[in-house]
């Protein structure tokens, strides 16, 4: 039962993930989202054997690669343009996670979250909803960005000029790796707030960073 309960958090949390970029960077859901339940499906046992193999360390590297590859195929886009995506997105829903661990704790409801546990599943599920509010907010009021367009392939000039965008797209990745070994480290429920507060400032920044580029490429 803890394994079914966990596939599908885990399925649920993914989904959230694919939903939030398609809606941010104006892809059509309607098209896509059954090839992203796959691709979440996948997700979920690849988490699962992660944890079962104590590879928790390294989960946010592998997740970011699979990530990385099942964005590029499906939505067809170039690869830079692809890293981009799913950076953003990655960075997002971690900083959305991360803030509800912090409420969480902070009100007493969990004092630590346990995977194949009734923490863990809140969690994640809470992530879920969390994240399509995000993406029905940006759906709604017409918001996000359309300088990634489908059936584009890679050219080496998709990174010229983009060098700063690029340095801190692979600093989010470093932060969200950083963040999940102190979060794993972290024992204490004061730690653990201290550790949330000062992981969420880096978060915020570098994704109004990110947003920030996003927006001066869209002009």
């Amino acid at each position: 039962m803890a394994f079914i309960m966990f596939i599908a958090s885990s399925m649920l949390e993914y989904v959230s993930f694919f939903i939030f970029i398609m809606v941010l960077f104006r892809f059509s859901i309607k098209e896509n989202i059954l090839k992203f339940i796959l691709g979440a499906l996948i997700l979920a046992f690849v988490s699962n054997t992660l944890q079962t193999e104590s590879l928790q360390d390294i989960s946010p590297l592998v997740n970011v690669l699979i990530l990385f590859f099942l964005t590029t195929i499906i939505l067809k886009v170039r690869l830079f343009h692809s890293f981009i995506m799913v950076v953003i997105g990655y960075v997002v829903q971690a900083l959305v996670q991360f803030i509800l661990i912090a409420i969480l704790v902070y009100y007493k409801v969990f004092e630590e979250f346990i995977t194949y546990t009734e923490s863990g599943y809140t969690l994640q599920i809470l992530t879920f909803t969390s994240v399509c509010l995000i993406s029905a907010f940006i759906y709604l009021s017409k918001g996000g960005f359309s300088y990634i367009e489908s059936s584009s392939r890679f050219y080496k000039d998709s990174i010229k000029g983009n060098k700063l965008f690029l340095i801190f797209l692979v600093v989010g990745i470093l932060i969200i790796f950083v963040a999940n070994l102190l979060y794993i480290a972290s024992n204490a429920p004061d730690q653990l707030l201290e550790t949330i507060i000062s992981v969420s400032i880096f978060f915020v920044v570098v994704l109004l960073i990110l947003i920030y580029f996003s927006i001066r490429k869209e002009r």
